[in-house]
């Protein structure tokens, strides 16, 4: 005769039993935890001449930055401009309307690399090499602090049509960083 198969009241006390010990256990052991914790940050706040160094030292993190983050502090500055290539554009399109996007990185020395066409409107592929060429050519005064001196910042340059002061049309670059700050929130700015 089983009485443990024959009488379900039994098992059913012993699994309740077992149950409630679980629970006392793990409300036990947070309990715990929670006081532990409670000691470590008044050891933190005031602490006694008995506190280790290790306690002290080790108990303040630094704050996390993110890596996009690290990428809106570190905005390169254009140095001095070579001359822009101008387009050819024939007068049957509107030319405000022509624009020749572009996407490059910039290095810890300043050097603009691995620049490629990412949209463009009436360019020809003779032209869209000559943007390219063009930013093979620009320097940027790079940040100087240390957490810029490991990253590539990304930016964004646009080439457009617009009048001169003596009426003729020109090619016009504009470069800005992808990521930046605005208060406080980093910004993509992906175009």
């Amino acid at each position: 005769m089983n009485i443990w198969r024959e009488n379900s009241l039994l098992r059913g006390a012993v699994y309740a039993l077992g149950s409630m010990a679980l629970i006392a256990f793990l409300v036990h052991m947070r309990h715990l935890r929670a006081s532990r914790a409670a000691a470590d940050v008044a050891a933190i706040v005031a602490p006694s001449g008995a506190a280790s160094p290790s306690q002290v030292t080790g108990a303040v993190a630094p704050p996390h930055v993110n890596s996009t983050e690290i990428l809106a502090r570190c905005q390169p500055e254009l140095k001095e401009t070579p001359f822009v290539p101008t387009f050819e554009v024939g007068e049957k399109y509107n030319r405000v309307a022509v624009q020749l996007k572009v996407r490059f990185v910039v290095d810890k020395n300043g050097f603009a690399m691995n620049p490629y066409v990412s949209g463009g409107t009436v360019v020809s592929p003779e032209d869209q090499e000559a943007a390219i060429d063009y930013i093979r050519h620009l320097t940027f005064e790079a940040p100087t602090a240390e957490e810029c001196q490991t990253v590539k910042m990304q930016m964004v340059g646009n080439f457009h049509m617009s009048k001169s002061s003596s009426g003729d049309w020109i090619t016009v670059f504009d470069a800005h960083p992808v990521y930046s700050f605005n208060g406080s929130q980093v910004v993509v700015n992906p175009n």
